[in-house]
């Protein structure tokens, strides 16, 4: 029985400690509607949407600085952009489409 309190006790302060992680969710508006990709690349690792009606959403995205290209359905990419994505929250990412 003493084990058994132990272990709870344990696994109980473990979970406070290290705390629940929740990343950012990103909102990406690209300005005039235009439809294509978005990539998010940095140091949290590299993420992707395809916007519809110039909007798309990226979750689970680490905090952290990151560059953000536009690729659109015709023509070429938008020169790389940084960004700051807030550790947890909203954030929402305005892009130029050219």
């Amino acid at each position: 029985m003493k084990r058994a309190v132990a272990t709870v006790t344990c696994a109980l302060a473990l979970m406070l400690t290290t705390g629940a992680r929740a990343d950012a969710v990103v909102n990406v508006h690209v300005r005039g509607g235009a439809d294509g990709q978005v990539q998010l690349s940095g140091d949290g690792g590299t993420f992707t949407c395809t916007t519809s009606q110039g909007s798309c959403t990226l979750r689970s995205v680490p905090g952290g600085r990151y560059v953000v290209v536009f690729k659109p359905k015709s023509g070429s990419a938008t020169a790389p952009k940084k960004v700051m994505i807030p550790p947890d929250g909203k954030a929402d990412l305005h892009i130029a489409a050219k």
